[in-house]
C-alpha cells in the first residue's frame, strides 16, 4: 500500500511561491506563471490560508490539540473567572490573563512555536522584562494582525485598550473576543496570501507586465481608457489577479474598466 501523502503546511506552501521571488533569479516568464498558478480558480492555496487562519483563531474540529483556537482558549479562562453572562470583570490581572492566553495562542501559530519561544526567552532572560513588560511585548507582536482604526499596529495590553474592557460584563467580553478574533483571522489570512505573492512581480516588471496582460484583457473583452503601463507593476498585478479569479464585475465597478463592445459602440456613433 502506498504511503499516505502528508498535506503541505501553510509555511511549505508559502515557501514554494517564495522560490520564485524576483531576487531568487527567476525571469519574468517563470514568475508570471507562478502568479497565474496562485490565481487559478482551481488552486486552493488562498482558501487554505483562510482556513488555517480560521483554525488558528477558532480551533480545528478533531485536531483540538494541534489547533485549540485562541478564542476558545481565552474563553475558557474567562469562563473560569465569571460564571454568569451578566457578571462583571473588575480585576485587571484576570483581564490581562484572558488576553495573554489569547495572545500566546495566536503568536504560537503565526510566528511558530520555536520562534515565539525564542522571543520570550530573550525578553525574559536577556532583557529582564517583568510580567507587565512581557505582556506589552506580546501585544506588540500581535499588533501586526490587530491594526487600529488608522491601520497602525494595536496593542491589546495598552492602558487605553484595557481601560475600555474594565468592568465589562461577561457577555460583552465574549463578544469582544469574537470580534477581535474575526479581525485577526482576516488580517492573518491576508498576511499569508501577501507573503506567498511577495516578490513574484516587482516594479522592474512594469513594462513586461503591461505587454503581457494587455492582449489578455482584450481577449477577455475588457478595456480601460488608460493603458496598463501607466499603473505600477503591483497595481497591474492586482487587476490581473482579479481578472483571473473572475472579478470582471469588480474591475468594471471599482477600477473603471469597460466592456470592449461598449467602446466599439461609442466609436460607431462618432
Amino acid at each position: 500500500m502506498a504511503e499516505k501523502k502528508k498535506p503541505k503546511t501553510v509555511d511549505e506552501i508559502v515557501s514554494e511561491y517564495q522560490k520564485f521571488h524576483h531576487k531568487a533569479g527567476k525571469g519574468f516568464a517563470d514568475r508570471i506563471k507562478k502568479f497565474e498558478e496562485f490565481h487559478d480558480p482551481e488552486n486552493i492555496h488562498g482558501r487554505q490560508f483562510a482556513l488555517h487562519a480560521q483554525y488558528t483563531l477558532f480551533g480545528k474540529p478533531g485536531k483540538e490539540k494541534e489547533f485549540p483556537g485562541a478564542y476558545n482558549q481565552a474563553y475558557k479562562v474567562l469562563d473560569k473567572f465569571l460564571e454568569d453572562d451578566n457578571d462583571k470583570l473588575e480585576d485587571d490581572d484576570k483581564l490581562a490573563q484572558i488576553l495573554e492566553t489569547y495572545a500566546d495562542n495566536v503568536l504560537q501559530k503565526t510566528l511558530g512555536e520555536s520562534t515565539f519561544k525564542k522571543f520570550m526567552e530573550n525578553a525574559e532572560k536577556d532583557n529582564k522584562m517583568n510580567k507587565k513588560e512581557l505582556r506589552e511585548f506580546k501585544g506588540q507582536l500581535l499588533g501586526q494582525f490587530h491594526p487600529d482604526g488608522e491601520g497602525r499596529p494595536g496593542n491589546i495590553f495598552a492602558e487605553n485598550y484595557l481601560k475600555e474592557l474594565r468592568g465589562k460584563k461577561k457577555i460583552e467580553l465574549i463578544e469582544h473576543l469574537k470580534t477581535l478574533s474575526e479581525r485577526v483571522k482576516e488580517t492573518y489570512s491576508s498576511h499569508l496570501r501577501n507573503k506567498a505573492l511577495e516578490g513574484l512581480i516587482s516594479e522592474e516588471d512594469r513594462l513586461d507586465m503591461a505587454k503581457y496582460i494587455t492582449p489578455i484583457f482584450q481577449e477577455r473583452g475588457l478595456k480601460h481608457k488608460k493603458p496598463h503601463i501607466v499603473r505600477s507593476a503591483n497595481e497591474q498585478a492586482s487587476h490581473y489577479g482579479a481578472l483571473l479569479q473572475g472579478g470582471t464585475e469588480t474591475l468594471m465597478k471599482e477600477a473603471g474598466y469597460k466592456p470592449l463592445k461598449y467602446e466599439k459602440k461609442k466609436e460607431e456613433k462618432k
